[in-house]
């Protein structure tokens, strides 16, 4: 744990530094703009995890980037639980979002390398899911928010002028989930992202 947080304390450091460098201390001469669908994968425990996202934002000389991003569960109805209220059984629902800055090293090669590194926050809830006269519904059993920290470290590569493909890992570092029968540390796990952009680069 104490290893994590000096890891995340580093990037958080270097990403302001690099901020910085790029648009407080000086004009921008550039500045353009991304939107991005994200496709994640990553595990809670031993269960797959599958997750879509949306980002967006602002960039600032070609590298630095400040916008906002979330991602949601998107598998939840495979994400069953029997073992805390038995004999029902419990869906995991839920997502988290924040803001998002990214710098990116050579961005005008085809292939360059970026950091990314959200920070916001999220929530969970159990759900159960009852079948009445054939008319669906989900009711909450337990919900609970918390915060998150996730960096990263994507591949690029420019396919067009108005388009990139990212792919990299991240790490989701959320200490403080309190549901029921349930790991406080549980969304604390690596992730697998690729995504698209599309803007003014």
């Amino acid at each position: 744990m104490k290893k994590v947080l000096i890891a995340i304390a580093c990037l958080l450091n270097g990403a302001f530094a690099m901020a910085q460098n790029q648009t407080l201390f000086k004009d921008p001469q550039h500045i353009g703009w991304y939107v991005s669908p994200e496709f994640g994968y990553t595990r809670f425990d031993d269960k797959d995890v599958f997750l879509g996202g949306l980002s967006g934002g602002v960039i600032f000389n070609h590298s630095f980037s400040l916008g906002l991003g979330g991602y949601s569960i998107v598998n939840s109805y495979n994400l069953q639980y029997s073992d805390i209220t038995p004999p029902d059984e419990l869906y995991l629902y839920g997502g988290y979002g924040g803001l998002k800055m990214e710098y990116r090293l050579y961005h005008s090669n085809v292939v360059h390398v970026s950091f990314p590194l959200l920070i916001g926050g999220g929530s969970l809830s159990y759900n159960r899911h009852n079948d009445m006269d054939y008319n669906y519904m989900e009711e909450s059993y337990a919900s609970d928010g918390f915060f998150v920290v996730e960096p990263g470290v994507m591949m690029g590569v420019n396919l067009i002028k108005f388009m990139r493909m990212d792919v990299g890992v991240t790490y989701r570092f959320a200490p403080s989930i309190d549901l029921p029968q349930t790991s406080s540390v549980l969304l604390n796990s690596f992730n697998a992202i690729v995504s698209l952009k599309f803007g003014k680069f």
